[in-house]
Parts: C-alpha cells; sequence; structure tokens
C-alpha cells in the first residue's frame, strides 16, 4: 500500500526541487566486487546536474571480481585488467568531489566502498558530504513497511533507455539524475519514469 503521508511525499518533492536550484553538487554510482567489509570498487562513475559526465572509469581492484558481482554489472577481470588503480584516479576523484555534495541512490553503500577502497589503498579519504536519493524515493514513493517502520526502498526506475543494460555506474548516475528531476516535477522526464 502506497502512503498517505502527503507531507512527506512532498518533504521529497521539496528536497528535489531545492537541489535542483543548487549548483555545487553530482550525482556519484559505484560498482563494485560485492557487499561487505573486504570488497573494494571497481567502476566510478560521476555527472553533473547538467548530465555531463566529470568521471567514468573503470578501476582495477587488488582482487578478482567475484562471479557473483559479474553477473550484476558484467565487469569482469578481463575488462579491468589493464584500468587504472584506485591510488592513480584518486586526485582527480578528490578533485571532483571537493566542495560538493555528493547524490547516490544508495548513499551508505557507495560511501562505506569507497572509503573502505581508500583505506585498503592507504589513502585518507577526504571530508565529503553524501545525501541519499534512494531514501528520498522511499519517501516520495510512499510504500510504508510496517515491519520496517519506514518507507521501502524502491528499486532505481530506469528510463527504457537504459532497462536493458547491466548494472553500469554511468547508467546509474544518469537515471538518478533523471529520477531527482522527476520527484521535482520537472516535465518531459516525469512521464518515461513514474
Amino acid at each position: 500500500m502506497n502512503h498517505t503521508h502527503t507531507r512527506d511525499r512532498e518533504a521529497a518533492q521539496r528536497w528535489a526541487r531545492a537541489l535542483l536550484a543548487r549548483s555545487d553538487w553530482v550525482v556519484l554510482d559505484t560498482e563494485t566486487t560485492g557487499l561487505d567489509g573486504r570488497d573494494e570498487v571497481i567502476q566510478i562513475a560521476i555527472v553533473a546536474d547538467d548530465r555531463s559526465v566529470l568521471m567514468d572509469t573503470l578501476v582495477r581492484p587488488q582482487s578478482r571480481i567475484p562471479a557473483r558481482a559479474t553477473a550484476i554489472h558484467g565487469i569482469t577481470d578481463d575488462m579491468v585488467a589493464h584500468a587504472p588503480t584506485f591510488p592513480e584516479i584518486f586526485p582527480q576523484l578528490a578533485a571532483i568531489l571537493e566542495g560538493k555534495l555528493a547524490i547516490c541512490y544508495n548513499a551508505a553503500f557507495d560511501s562505506r566502498l569507497l572509503q573502505q577502497t581508500a583505506a585498503r589503498n592507504k589513502i585518507g579519504w577526504p571530508s565529503v558530504q553524501w545525501d541519499c536519493a534512494m531514501e528520498q524515493y522511499a519517501r516520495y514513493f510512499g510504500q510504508w513497511s510496517e515491519r520496517n517502520r519506514s518507507y521501502q526502498w524502491q528499486k532505481l526506475p530506469r528510463s527504457k533507455e537504459y532497462e536493458h543494460e547491466k548494472h553500469q555506474a554511468i547508467h546509474d548516475c544518469l537515471a538518478t539524475l533523471d529520477l531527482i528531476r522527476s520527484m521535482a516535477g520537472t516535465t518531459g522526464v516525469q512521464k518515461r519514469l513514474l
């Protein structure tokens, strides 16, 4: 059942509109070797609010990519064999994120994986401000979970342009940006996604 808490949906819409009124934010997404404390980032994409691509790179991890991760995103060990390492891309990554609000679809996951990849490479992670589009979209979508006593997280809506693509960071960044615009009520995007 979708919510009757109109004020929560309106708050999520205000969040999206306020975000679009700013210019100090980016959308970031990662693909990883897995979900736990030893896993690493193997792809990073960052887009600006105007859809310009600020970063879109594979990252060569220190460990092999498990088959279960490849099944999700399609990234293989061969694909990252000649990719830059995390220490090699870190200066550009840090420069892009400096002074920016990083918006992710599951910010807790992406921020944790970036921090643990930096730590694994003995790199100090800079102070970055994060915000989560997934949590805001859960409020906007309004499917209440009695068990969790909160709004249920929703899968990232994708436009037809990306629905048949494997999980790639750049596509997820663009889908997140489209979702933010749709939540804000920006014309054109809303009909494709919601």
